[in-house]
């Protein structure tokens, strides 16, 4: 097992250079003073540090009771019980995930018209109802590429019916709901029913849960918006753009907030995978120690992480964004997008895991570095044009349903073995720095150009943001299929 140091070098060496990027261009373009200056490397701080806690927590508390669960579910070949509790995990997990809680709360506030309870109520049985049909998945080895090809093509459906103003809301919540506490969850889950399966004899078949998790939410918001009779006419609440200032309120505000969701976060898990542990896994004291202290550590470095990105990095987001739109910088906002897209997914803590995760599956053929660089010039790509054409006023929201249409053409031309890594890829890429960083500054830009370019295309950016890695690893899947069939395969 990596040590405590392993990991805080690791976060060190991924975060430090979007935290300076995002620093250097804050203080030379938008201005700040010595007092902001200071609370803003304060909150890198609480960054690199509560990451580390996080990573740390979660690699001996969570990761091992996930797959022990996973390993259960299968030994006993009871599909009803493992139903239940695959469906129980699911949606604790996300009604109590901070990305979902930030997401909601930020719908609500520009649109009035959206319930908060019931957009929530909505993702979370989108998830919970698709993280059963990925459990059965690789339970009775189903054919992944069905499954994803019928879910999106409900999505592209449904897309082209319901009112577009929920378009850009229902994308996006398919993103945030796999979040720091949800990945490490469902990814353990699934390589433990994966492993034990008896059916199953490709342990990279093991992946797909986070992928088949985040096109539930995509569908079950339209059918809300549609059933809740959200018109074409609704507009957002806010008339302009407001921005955070870094100050000690700010610091204080978040703080409390991330106590609030941190605890609405890890208490209801623990007490769940308590239960699980006792009367299902039968663990020994031992098991609830190494648990308990996992838990505790993810805990205290969630809410670290999350002050000091929503303290500092979110404000300082804002910032950018309205500076880009009143400075009319034209193409150069694209090349902010490009290196922000790139910097993004280095940091991103989900990432990590499901990278190396793959390693240890794929027996080191793909490396978490493959993974990282392929995700990241995926994302890169698709946030750098997303918001140059969004700046100009050319976005629409529709942009994004042929994508969805191109996934699915590219996932039939891909290796098969790459399919479940590819998909969990799209819900690993949207954590809490891209919404914190990426999310802030498209939406301050959309509100500073105002009109119906607010109303439509504030929320979309979190779907491309899922999507690029899609493309970009299934491009790679092609590649390596072609060179498979050449005999001559190298990851």
């Amino acid at each position: 097992m990596r040590t405590f140091r392993d990991y805080l070098w690791e976060v060190c060496r991924t975060t430090l250079p979007i935290s300076i990027f995002i620093l250097i261009v804050d203080t030379i373009y938008v201005g700040t003073n010595p007092l902001e200056f200071s609370l803003e490397i304060m909150c890198v701080v609480l960054v690199l540090i509560g990451f580390t806690l996080f990573l740390y927590g979660v690699d001996i508390g969570i990761l091992p009771t996930g797959k022990d669960i996973g390993l259960e579910m299968s030994r006993r070949k009871s599909i009803i019980p493992m139903m239940v509790i695959v469906f129980l995990i699911s949606i604790i997990v996300t009604v109590a995930e901070p990305d979902v809680t930030v997401f909601s709360s930020t719908v609500n506030v520009l649109f009035y018209d959206v319930n908060y309870n019931m957009l929530v109520a909505s993702i979370a049985v989108g998830v919970g109802v698709m993280l059963v049909l990925a459990a059965l998945r690789i339970y009775l080895n189903l054919s992944l590429k069905l499954l994803i090809t019928i879910g999106y093509s409900f999505v592209i459906i449904l897309g082209l019916l319901v009112p577009k103003y929920i378009l850009g809301i229902a994308f996006d919540s398919g993103g945030v709901t796999t979040g720091p506490i949800t990945i490490p969850v469902l990814m353990a889950m699934g390589m433990g029913i994966g492993m034990a399966a008896s059916r199953n004899s490709d342990p990279m078949n093991s992946f797909g849960m986070v992928g088949l998790a985040s096109i539930g939410p995509l569908i079950t918001v339209m059918l809300y918006g549609q059933l809740a009779g959200i018109s074409d006419l609704m507009v957002p609440n806010v008339t302009e753009a407001r921005v955070d200032t870094v100050s000690i309120a700010t610091l204080t505000h978040h703080y409390n907030r991330a106590v609030i969701d941190t605890l609405g976060s890890v208490l209801p898990l623990w007490a769940l995978l308590s239960v699980i542990m006792k009367y299902y896994l039968h663990g020994s004291w031992q098991d609830f120690k190494v648990m308990g202290v996992g838990m505790t550590m993810t805990g205290v470095g969630m809410i670290m992480f999350l002050t000091g990105v929503y303290s500092g990095f979110m404000p300082m987001a804002q910032e950018i964004g309205v500076f880009l739109i009143n400075s009319d910088v034209g193409i150069w906002i694209m090349f902010l997008g490009l290196a922000l897209g790139f910097l993004v997914i280095a940091a991103e803590p989900a990432v990590k895991i499901l990278g190396s995760q793959v390693e240890s599956v794929s027996r080191n053929m793909i490396t978490t570095k493959t993974i990282t660089i392929v995700i990241g010039l995926g994302v890169s790509a698709f946030v750098g044009v997303g918001m140059y054409v969004m700046s100009q006023g050319w976005m629409s929201i529709y942009y994004i349903l042929p994508i969805y249409a191109v996934a699915i053409v590219l996932l039939w031309l891909m290796d098969d073995s790459l399919v479940g890594i590819t998909y969990d890829a799209g819900g690993v890429a949207t954590g809490p720095m891209s919404v914190a960083v990426i999310m802030s500054m498209y939406a301050a830009m959309a509100e500073m150009l105002g009109g119906a370019i607010a109303s439509e295309n504030a929320f979309g950016v979190i779907a491309l943001i899922a999507l690029a890695p899609i493309v970009s690893l299934s491009i790679l899947g092609i590649y390596i299929r072609i060179k498979r069939r050449s005999n001559s395969v190298r990851l």
